[in-house]
């Protein structure tokens, strides 16, 4: 264990349970988010943005995501051709590109409804150019979709 890690847990008490989960997830996203030069807060907030559009993907029906693949000409991760009759494909599966539109108008959709604003405006369009622009500075993609994986997990057992 580095000395990192031990300080991390020298605030806990005698019986205390750790969450081991989180903390890996932590580890995950500062290394990561260091080898990127992105800032942690940041790193975590995208992990949590793809989680969330990950999600909205898994819930729209077969027949739209289908729809999508054979409009849009969407490629899987290695720049694959996906077939349009793919159904269970995962939104973390496919082209960077695609992964970073989807969340960069997620991301700007959250803005202009916490802010209450009817439409696009300056302030998400700006939203949206940064997350894009965060995500093209993402070294490992892999590495990536696996951290959100994992907080996947790590949320879905703790339900």
């Amino acid at each position: 264990m580095s000395a990192d890690e031990t300080r991390d847990h020298s605030h806990a008490q005698s019986g205390e349970v750790l969450d081991f989960q989180s903390h890996r997830i932590d580890v995950i996203a500062q290394t990561q988010a260091a080898a990127s030069g992105i800032p942690a807060s940041l790193y975590v907030r995208l992990i949590l943005l793809a989680q969330r559009a990950e999600t909205i993907w898994g819930n729209e029906t077969a027949d739209v995501r289908r729809e999508e693949l054979g409009l849009l000409d969407i490629r899987d991760r290695s720049g694959a051709q996906i077939p349009s009759a793919s159904e269970n494909i995962s939104l973390l599966d496919l082209d960077r590109d695609f992964v970073a539109s989807r969340l960069a108008s997620l991301a700007a959709k959250e803005d202009l409804q916490s802010r209450g604003a009817p439409e696009l405006d300056a302030k998400a369009a700006l939203t949206w150019d940064d997350i894009e622009a965060t995500i093209s500075c993402v070294k490992d993609w892999g590495a990536f979709v696996e951290a959100v994986r994992v907080c996947g997990r790590s949320a879905a057992t703790e339900k």
